[in-house]
């Protein structure tokens, strides 16, 4: 690989998360005081203040907010809390493979909700007292209901061929972005193609895996899709780390994006969509917990740099950093600083790549977030090199050169294994 992939814009520019803590720190007390109702109202408001007069009538005594493409319907009458979601219609064939399924879910996937089948038609409902309403009791309940809910409906019309039995509240994307989206999954599919080619030629399937997975993340991060195109990308990340020879994951994951790439515009515009969201998938950001995240990848792209193995660097610090936005809503003041380096850093030689994502990885680390100018690199290497001189023991460095080792051969298990073993050593020598 010569150079990085293209930067393609993402769709949604903040990715922030819409919780607010002190929120679920009143409803608390308001519970604890016996006010149920406003506990609720202030559980709501923790998780977007809108939501409350949004989609609530003017006594805040019934609710129907979406989710993803479902709806959530709470109603507050007679001392008790009824909370329900339409699910789906059941098909004429594959009505039983289907109910199979649903059982599975209501045994092992939800907690207090449960699916109710009325008709042929299925819902997912939960009802309690006002008295064990708790605001952390109800957040997991409505957890459990959007998560489910919002990821089984649209799977269960693909695979069954079921039907909604409500209309999503959904605004499909302009036409001109799901015409950007898919030039940019096409662009970014044929780049990591070559790749994977590149790379398998030389069996460093390590970075194969690497670049791969990345394509993934980066998919997710520009498009946020929604529907079954994100269950199949969710899929195919966690697929990625099978426990499997690392040749046979990348087979695997490559015939998938292969597969992607051959989707018509007018199917995958079906899952391109804005909609609100009552309970994120993601976790809210920090800057402790992106830090903690970054550890052991800062370390590995401050070695490579000093070794001036660029690639080495560029890939891991591209995978890191779409990574995190895969699995975080992430806030504003580090997306600035992660989003600002990512676009520069597209369509680089591997060394200016490299060199901006680390100042860039630097600048979070030290937890200087101003909207600035990139620090020159000679700073950067200062940086790098007090970073050396403190954890480069005789031990370090042949645990830094078992783990190129790794990575170059494509065993991603004992990559991971040194890793995590490094990042113990680098947390005892920081504490």
């Amino acid at each position: 690989m010569k150079q990085t992939f293209a930067f393609i814009s993402p769709v949604v520019d903040s990715t922030q998360s819409a919780i607010r803590t002190e929120a679920y720190e009143q409803g608390v007390d308001l519970y604890n005081r016996g006010e149920y109702v406003q506990a609720f109202h202030s559980l709501l408001d923790y998780l977007n203040a809108d939501f409350h007069t949004k989609y609530g009538n003017a006594d805040g005594t019934e609710f129907h907010i979406p989710h993803g493409s479902i709806l959530v319907h709470i109603r507050i009458a007679d001392g008790f809390f009824h909370i329900n979601a339409d699910f789906l219609n059941l098909p004429e064939k594959g009505r039983v493979a289907m109910l199979r399924q649903v059982a599975d879910l209501n045994l092992n996937k939800l907690l207090l909700p449960r699916f109710v089948k009325n008709g042929d038609k299925l819902n997912m409902e939960y009802v309690c007292p006002l008295s064990q309403s708790h605001p952390h009791k109800m957040y997991f309940v409505l957890q459990n209901i959007c998560h489910i809910g919002d990821k089984y409906d649209d799977e269960f019309c693909t695979k069954f061929g079921a039907t909604r039995c409500y209309e999503p509240q959904v605004t499909p994307y302009p036409q001109e972005e799901v015409d950007r989206i898919y030039e940019g999954i096409q662009t970014l599919g044929r780049e990591t193609l070559e790749a994977l080619k590149e790379y398998g030629a030389d069996r460093r399937y390590g970075y194969s895996w690497n670049v791969l997975d990345t394509a993934f993340y980066q998919i997710s991060y520009f498009a946020h899709p929604q529907g079954q195109l994100l269950n199949d990308l969710d899929k195919a990340v966690n697929d990625m780390d099978a426990d499997l020879p690392t040749e046979e994951v990348v087979s695997k994951g490559k015939a998938f994006l292969e597969k992607l790439l051959a989707v018509p515009k007018e199917k995958l515009a079906e899952d391109l969509y804005y909609t609100d969201t009552l309970v994120s998938a993601k976790r809210r950001s920090s800057l402790k917990n992106v830090q903690e995240n970054f550890m052991n990848v800062y370390k590995e792209a401050t070695e490579a740099i000093q070794s001036e193995n660029y690639e080495r660097s560029a890939v891991r610090l591209l995978y890191v950093f779409y990574e995190a936005y895969f699995y975080n809503d992430m806030q504003d003041d580090i997306n600035a600083v992660i989003s600002k380096a990512l676009k520069k850093a597209g369509n680089r030689s591997l060394e200016e790549a490299s060199e901006i994502l680390y100042n860039a990885m630097d600048k979070i680390m030290e937890g200087d977030l101003d909207d600035e100018d990139e620090t020159d690199f000679a700073a950067g290497m200062e940086q790098v090199q007090k970073i050396t001189e403190t954890m480069g023991s005789d031990d370090m460095q042949v645990l830094q050169q078992k783990m190129a080792e790794a990575m170059m051969s494509g065993n991603m298990q004992e990559y991971s294994r040194l890793m995590l073993e490094m990042q113990k050593k680098v947390m005892g020598i920081m504490n």
